[in-house]
C-alpha cells in the first residue's frame, strides 16, 4: 500500500480502532468498576434515631462491612417523617454505591401507601442490596385488663364496646390494630402516638390498655408490668417464648410480612449490578456474623437470606400488598 493511500485510510482506520476500544470499555467496565469499589468510606443512612435497636444493628453492620472492604462504613441517622427523610435521601443520591440505607416496611413501604401524592416508588426508585430482616410484633396490654390470651381479649372487646383504648405509636402498629378490628369486628378506641416510647408510658400508666408495638416495651413486660398476649410472627420468639403465635391462639396469621415489619439494605435506582453485588456479599456475611446474630435474637429480629432477584420481588409485592391493605382497611389517606 502507497504511503498516499495509506494516509488517506488513516482516518477511518483511527475511528474503527476508537470504535472497538469503546465497545471493549463498555463490556469490561462493570466488571472493572466492581472490582475497584469502594475507592473512599461509604455511607449507611439509617431512617430512625440514634440509640434503638435498629441503630445498633446498622452500627455492627457498618463496623464488619467496613473492615471486609476496607473502606469505613459511616452510620448516620436522618430520622423524621416515619424514615420519609432518610429514604428519600437516599433515593435522591447518586447511585453509585457510596450512600446506601437500611431501610423497610415502615420507611419505604407504609409511608407512600399512606400518602395521597406517594413520595416515591418502592418499586422503581431503589434498588435492593441485601436483607431482609423481619422483627417481631407483640400485642402488649396494662397488666389490669383482665385477660390472658388473643381469645380472651377479643371476648372481652365484644362484651366491652368502645371501652378499650389502644395506642399506635408507628404505622406497623396502626396496620395491625385496623386489621384486627376489621377482621374480629371489634369496636376498641385508636390513640395516636408520634412514637412506642410515649404509647408505652400512656399504656404503662393504664390511660391506654392495649398496644401492638415491637421490642420496646419488653423490659417492662419481663418485670410483669405489662402482659403480652401474642406473638405476630409465624413462630414463637425466644424473647419470650411462653407467648403464642397467632395461629396458635385459634386465628389466621396477618396476610403482610409479618405484620411487624421488616429491613434490609437498600441504594438508589439505576445502580451498578457490580457493585451491588460487591455489598449483597459483604452484608451477607455480616448479617451471618455470630455478634450480628445475637444482636438479632436480642431485638426479636430474625435474618432471612433473600438473593437479589426475589428480594426486588419481595419489595414490589409488599408495595402492592400494603396499598391494597389500606385501602381496604379504609384508613384515609394524607398530604
Amino acid at each position: 500500500m502507497s504511503a498516499i493511500a495509506l494516509k488517506d485510510r488513516l482516518p477511518r482506520l483511527v475511528k474503527i480502532i476508537g470504535r472497538a476500544f469503546a465497545f471493549l470499555a463498555l463490556g469490561f467496565a462493570p466488571s472493572i468498576y466492581g472490582q475497584s469499589f469502594p475507592v473512599k468510606p461509604i455511607t449507611l443512612v439509617v431512617p430512625y434515631q440514634a440509640g434503638g435497636s435498629s441503630d445498633a444493628i446498622a452500627r455492627t453492620m457498618a463496623r464488619l462491612v467496613g473492615k471486609d472492604l476496607g473502606q469505613q462504613v459511616i452510620v448516620e441517622n436522618k430520622a423524621g417523617a416515619e424514615g420519609m427523610i432518610g429514604s428519600l435521601d437516599v433515593m435522591k443520591s447518586t447511585p453509585d454505591g457510596y450512600r446506601i440505607m437500611f431501610g423497610g416496611a415502615g420507611s419505604m413501604i407504609v409511608v407512600p401507601a399512606l400518602r395521597r401524592t406517594p413520595p416515591f416508588d418502592p418499586g422503581t426508585q431503589f434498588t435492593p442490596i441485601a436483607g431482609v430482616v423481619d422483627f417481631s410484633f407483640f400485642l402488649y396490654v396494662h397488666p389490669e385488663l383482665p385477660v390472658k390470651n388473643l381469645k380472651e381479649f377479643v371476648a372481652y372487646a365484644h362484651a366491652n364496646p368502645g371501652k378499650i383504648n389502644y395506642a399506635t405509636g408507628n404505622n406497623q402498629g396502626l396496620l395491625t390494630f385496623a386489621y384486627l378490628k376489621k377482621s374480629l369486628n371489634l369496636d376498641v378506641v385508636q390513640v395516636a402516638y408520634k412514637g412506642e416510647t410515649a404509647a408505652t408510658a400512656d399504656l404503662l400508666s393504664g390511660r391506654v390498655q392495649a398496644m401492638f408495638a415491637t421490642t420496646a416495651p419488653l423490659m417492662q413486660a419481663k418485670e410483669g408490668r405489662l402482659k403480652v398476649l401474642v406473638t405476630t410472627l409465624p413462630q414463637r420468639t425466644p424473647l419470650l417464648p411462653e407467648v403464642a403465635t397467632m395461629t396458635e391462639s385459634g386465628y389466621p396469621e396477618f396476610p403482610f410480612s409479618p405484620a411487624g415489619g421488616w429491613l434490609g439494605i437498600f441504594g438508589p435506582a439505576e445502580m451498578n449490578p457490580e457493585v451491588v453485588k460487591v455489598l449483597h456479599q459483604s452484608f451477607d456475611r455480616a448479617l451471618v456474623d455470630a455478634e450480628v446474630q445475637k444482636q438479632l435474637a436480642q431485638a426479636g429480629l430474625s435474618y432471612r437470606a433473600m438473593a437479589l432477584e426475589p428480594m426486588a420481588i419481595f419489595v414490589k409485592n409488599q408495595r402492592d400488598q400494603f396499598r391494597s391493605l389500606i385501602r381496604d382497611l379504609g384508613i384515609p389517606l394524607v398530604d
